[in-house]
């Protein structure tokens, strides 16, 4: 493996994100937008932000973003305030101030220093100034914190008063040119009572001119912990907070794209590496998929089973291994009730054999003890460890499949359950691009293909398909451009093989949905016409160009009757007059090359090709006919592939089966062997594939 092999295989990290290069979910242009908002506002009287969202929802991760917006000019001087590095009221308001003061001089002292000399000096004359300010709920609570300062102005040993130093301050940062933004973080980790102290702090000091306050937070833990005296937490907090954003979830789709790519990468060095997909669909969607919230579910299990599966993955069956350790990361005391109970996982029973009673207890108490889980316990008993079923289907597994478990290095046999239990190591995020991007350059053909091409192929469907959610906000500038440079992409979207092991699904191409919704945001008929002609103009490939006639067309199955079908048979006609003219300018990114000929020889009754003509495009007529059909048994998850050629076609499309043996001869001959020239020569032995 070379270097470059060796640096994709590092292991993700459980840390935020801190640059739009690490941005996988696409939030950048989100957070962007949102922080250039929060600039536009006034910060006279200061402003306080609040980034919501459960744990593992990426609220420092969007954050990190929006200091990208803040360092564009005229950047924004951001400083950070650990709220986890204190104790106790004194302390909390005595820190702030210093901290801060400290902070705006490290970062420049020519333009702040005068302001956090000013700072430093509150910070000591309001030491116990917070334990006049009120706890959540209490009515005048700035009448109040005015009332102590005030105080504390009459009985202060300092040159000046808080007031008068509060004035200064107030001076200093009204004669700022831009604000200074003060980031509060992982707020939500701490305690209820230092919660509290935070609040009672930015509710002091939100006042400040020129200081956007942006705080991080889990609604539901603060506003818990603001309650107070039957007087609603919430309430409290929208006193504070005047502007705020909740982070998204990410979607189940990413979510599981996510899971799949880490999977296949953390598989990726265990030699041989094999998986039993007769089981592993059940496992997965039962007892793993469950367990999943969030992206840093994703990335702490990645983390967990990489390290697991370097060790263990050559010795112990890999959906067993999988599934336990999605239990191990996500439910551990379950995990922890699970090894102390290897013998009923294990232990077999002949069919005259006598149930274990005490086994038996054993087991109703770990379902009763997990009532949450039960579900995904029960799923587990049935895929990973099935002598269980026993004590809850009244089934049984006698010693005759320990050696089955055995050569197959399931957990099901003792050995192998010891073996994970006894040497499992110890606990130790990415994808796809947001369609925003692409989005905002619809109308520019040119920075739509580059920001488009510069993706990792393989995203490219999921960022088409995320087109479709700005239908709304199509505009008919972005129908030419945008349409000729998504028609142009189809053959580099690459197909959903089966690649990796844990791949499940295959490609939809999207581009015909968000073409035809573009064209649909023009409602005269003439007009689309028109639009229709300069878009064929701009499509470069033929498969494209008749993808195109068939959707906006009358084709049955196909066609959306967007044009007249006089225009519709027009430009029919045309394409097969163009393709029975020129060749195609690169046969090799014909992607549909066999609907192509089809078109021609529907037309002119006769076999449009033969075995003399270009092999690259002779090639991709044979790939085009190519397909995998799927089978699946009743009661499982297991899908079966087999890979077949639309073989009546071909023969017709050359008008007999010599020619096509003289095709996949000239084709190997020139290009050398592929998959389905070797399908084709099984087909022309005589092989045909069984219907499912």
């Amino acid at each position: 493996m070379n270097s470059t092999d060796r640096s994709q295989e590092k292991p993700p990290i459980d840390a935020p994100i801190t640059s739009s290069g690490e941005d996988h979910l696409g939030r950048a242009p989100v957070a962007h937008d949102f922080a250039e908002s929060i600039r536009e506002l006034d910060t006279s009287q200061g402003l306080v932000v609040g980034i919501l969202g459960p744990w593992g929802h990426g609220k420092s991760s969007f954050i990190n973003l929006m200091r990208e917006q803040f360092e564009t000019e005229p950047a924004l001087t951001v400083v950070d305030f650990n709220p986890w590095m204190f104790s106790g009221s004194n302390q909390l308001v005595n820190f702030f101030f210093t901290e801060i003061g400290a902070e705006l001089n490290v970062r420049n002292k020519s333009r702040f220093g005068k302001t956090a000399d000013w700072l430093a000096q509150y910070a000591g004359i309001l030491k116990p100034v917070s334990q006049f300010i009120p706890i959540p709920g209490a009515a005048a609570a700035g009448e109040v914190a005015v009332s102590a300062i005030a105080g504390l102005a009459d009985t202060t040993s300092a040159d000046r008063s808080a007031k008068e130093v509060r004035e200064e301050i107030t001076n200093e940062l009204t004669a700022l040119t831009q604000p200074i933004v003060v980031v509060i973080d992982d707020i939500d980790r701490l305690t209820t009572i230092e919660i509290r102290e935070i609040f009672k702090l930015v509710r002091l000091t939100a006042s400040f001119p020129n200081i956007i306050y942006v705080l991080a937070f889990d609604r539901k833990r603060v506003e818990q912990a603001l309650t107070e005296d039957s007087v609603p937490g919430r309430a409290y907090l929208e006193k504070i907070v005047q502007l705020s954003f909740d982070v998204p979830q990410a979607p189940e789709k990413l979510l599981r794209s996510q899971i799949f790519a880490e999977l296949n990468r953390i598989l990726a060095p265990v030699a041989n590496a094999t998986i039993d997909e007769s089981r592993w669909s059940d496992v997965y969607w039962e007892v793993i998929d469950p367990l999943f919230s969030n992206m840093r579910d994703v990335t702490r299990y990645a983390i967990s089973a990489r390290s697991t599966i370097k060790s263990l993955g050559n010795q112990v069956d890999l959906v067993d291994l999988l599934a336990m350790e999605a239990l191990r990361v996500f439910r551990p005391g379950l995990a922890q009730q699970l090894s102390k109970l290897r013998s009923e996982l294990t232990r077999t029973r002949d069919m005259m054999g006598r149930k274990d009673d005490r086994a038996q207890k054993t087991i109703t108490a770990l379902l009763a003890k997990f009532p949450d889980d039960d579900d995904v316990i029960r799923a587990l008993f049935n895929r990973v460890f099935p002598v269980t079923l026993q004590y809850i289907e009244n089934n049984h597994y006698g010693s005759d499949w320990l050696s089955t478990w055995r050569t197959s290095h399931r957990m099901a046999h003792i050995d192998f359950l010891n073996l994970y239990f006894d040497r499992v190591a110890p606990d130790e995020l990415v994808a796809f691009r947001s369609s925003e991007h692409a989005f905002e350059l619809l109308g520019d053909g040119a920075a739509l293909k580059k920001n488009l091409t510069g993706l990792d192929p393989e995203k490219l469907e999921t960022v088409l398909e995320g087109l479709t959610s700005y239908e709304e906000k199509f505009t008919t500038n972005m129908i030419v451009p945008g349409s000729i440079t998504l028609l142009n992409l189809i053959d580099a979207i690459p197909e959903k093989m089966q690649r990796g092991f844990f791949d499940i699904g295959r490609r939809n191409i999207t581009v015909g949905r968000v073409v035809l919704r573009l064209l649909r945001r023009v409602e005269d008929e003439a007009e689309r016409e028109a639009l229709v002609t300069q878009i064929l103009a701009g499509v470069e490939t033929y498969s494209s160009q008749l993808d195109f006639i068939h959707s906006v067309g009358y084709r049955e199955g196909a066609g959306h009757k967007l044009v007249s079908e006089a225009f519709a048979e027009q430009i029919q006609t045309e394409f097969v007059e163009r393709v029975k003219n020129v060749q195609p300018s690169d046969a090799a990114r014909e992607w549909d090359a066999w609907r192509i000929y089809d078109a021609v020889q529907t037309q002119t009754g006769q076999p449009p090709l033969n075995p003399s003509d270009d092999p690259v495009l002779l090639k991709a007529v044979v790939h085009s006919l190519k397909s995998t059909a799927r089978s699946q048994s009743m009661g499982s998850r297991q899908v079966k592939f087999e890979d077949r050629l639309a073989w009546e076609l071909l023969v017709q499309t050359f008008g007999s089966e010599s020619a096509v043996k003289m095709v996949v001869s000239n084709v190997r001959k020139a290009l050398g062997d592929d998959e389905a020239l070797q399908l084709a020569d099984k087909y022309l032995s005589g092989w045909r594939p069984d219907s499912f």
